[in-house]
């Protein structure tokens, strides 16, 4: 299956720097036990929805599931939970499985901006991904192995795709070249939505194209280095490649080939759509099952007409479960929310120390913090609200100390208990929000809740208790890993 050479001898690391596909590191989770291939024949509706949910009840170990007898799709594949714990995100990172989501975070905090891309390209018929064309009689039904991800979604739809669009204002621009992971409902054979919002790279492009009359085409990649689908979705610079970052982050090569339509693709993807928005035409999509593990309403989205698509032989189509948490969405898109978050913060406040933005994209955050003198922390939080992600998603906000572990829900809690007073809440009512937000009253309108559950600093009113100060720090991290060693007999 694998597209690399690399000696299984190596270590994980190693490996994980030299993946150059899906296939690469299905091999390497196949190695590390992190991948099932499920033996029994099983119904795309409910069957295949019904195991991915099981599978997401276990957020730190569960494996990628490959699906090779799915009833009705004779001769097909397809694997969902690439990303679906964090065992499968610490492989990937090229760490141990016993990495702590603390540990995982400092991880991809520590390679944030780093810088050192390395990019390759092949020729169009060199790539992997154009092993085999269709550009006549498209029928997406009949190429991919399609299914309702959840059971009231309107139709049918792509959820883990990486499309890329050049700017159609700067198309020959690479850095504006847009990478991101969008939601796509199919309404015929050879056409899709695409729903995205203005704040998002993707609609940026689409209403320059519209005012400007100016083409937009875009490449579908399914089925792609595990790498750039989870640093695809990270809030970058619009003008900061979504390639060179996701293989500077990995520390490996990605391979680029340019697609019929002229996007720069990955030469390594399983499929490749190929297709053009048609300006001025919008289509009703949804509802779609949604990461707040809501649905969606019904809206308006633009109409792209398929003109191609290219995939391997014996491709693999890979799909995502989205809904109720815990779900693959959110151990894919949480590390790579959080450290963005944590990075512009510490531009402005050197006291963050962490920040935990999993919840749900990020809906719900905690952010630990040296507090250095009365309602410091608070101004943290409104620095917090002013990210790039903090503007449309940060809707719950907990501020606690440097001692408090914002990965631990336990010290969390005692830290809300012990330490959160009547007026260090705040309630920031009628700004913007996602639109996905289930609790809006008006979609894409909301509040900001900013609860400050740091220890008290002159001149607040300290009290008469003297809180415990536990041992802390490297000694007692050495011994907890210790005790995990011998507990497994290591």
């Amino acid at each position: 299956m694998s597209d690399s050479t690399f000696n299984i001898g190596l270590s994980i690391s190693d490996r994980a720097k030299s993946l150059s596909s899906l296939r690469d590191f299905l091999e390497l989770l196949d190695d590390q036990g992190q991948l099932v291939d499920w033996p029994d024949p099983v119904m795309p509706e409910p069957g295949i929805r019904n195991i991915a949910v099981a599978a997401a009840r276990d957020a730190a170990c569960a494996p990628a599931i490959m699906f090779q007898n799915m009833v009705g799709y004779a001769n097909k594949r397809m694997v969902l939970g690439v990303h679906g714990s964090w065992t499968n995100m610490a492989i990937l990172l090229g760490r141990s499985k016993e990495t702590t989501i603390r540990e995982l975070f400092f991880e991809v905090t520590r390679r944030w901006g780093r810088g050192g891309a390395r990019i390759h390209r092949v020729p169009f018929d060199k790539a992997a991904v154009n092993e085999c064309r269709v550009e006549q009689n498209i029928n997406l039904f009949n190429l991919l192995p399609l299914y309702r991800i959840n059971e009231q979604d309107g139709g049918f739809y792509i959820a883990k795709a990486a499309v890329a669009s050049r700017d159609p204002l700067d198309p020959e621009n690479f850095g504006k070249q847009n990478v991101g992971i969008y939601r796509l409902q199919l309404h015929g054979p050879n056409r899709f939505t695409l729903l995205t919002i203005p704040s998002h790279d993707m609609g940026r492009q689409i209403m320059a194209a519209e005012t400007e009359g100016k083409a937009l085409k875009i490449s579908v990649m399914i089925g792609n280095h595990p790498g750039l689908t989870l640093f695809a979705g990270t809030p970058v610079g619009y003008d900061e490649s979504e390639y060179e970052y996701a293989s500077s982050m990995m520390g490996c090569s990605l391979t680029l080939t340019e697609s019929g339509n002229g996007v720069d693709v990955l030469a390594n993807s399983e499929f490749v759509i190929e297709a053009e928005m048609i300006r001025g035409e919008r289509q009703v999509e949804g509802p779609f099952g949604e990461f707040p593990g809501s649905y969606s309403g019904l809206r308006r989205a633009p109409v792209f007409q398929v003109t191609a698509v290219s995939h391997r032989r014996d491709p693999i189509f890979e799909n995502i479960y989205i809904g109720r948490g815990w779900t693959e969405h959110d151990t894919l898109i949480g590390l790579n929310t959080s450290a963005p978050i944590f990075a512009k913060l510490r531009e402005s406040f050197p006291e963050v120390t962490a920040v935990n933005a999993l919840y749900q994209h990020g809906l719900t955050a905690i952010i630990s913090v040296r507090n250095r003198m009365a309602g410091f922390a608070k101004s943290v939080a409104f620095g917090a609200l002013g990210t790039p992600h903090g503007v449309m998603y940060l809707k719950n906000l907990i501020l606690v100390d440097a001692d408090v572990d914002p990965f631990d829900l336990n010290q969390v809690m005692w830290a809300l208990s012990t330490r959160t007073r009547a007026d260090d809440i705040i309630v920031i009512p009628n700004t913007a929000m996602v639109p996905v937000d289930p609790s809006a009253i008006t979609p894409g309108k909301g509040h900001h809740l900013i609860i400050d559950a740091t220890s008290y600093a002159h001149p607040d009113f300290i009290g008469e208790a003297e809180m415990v100060n536990p041992p802390a720090g490297d000694e007692i991290d050495a011994l907890v890993g210790r005790l995990a060693a011998l507990k497994s007999g290591r």
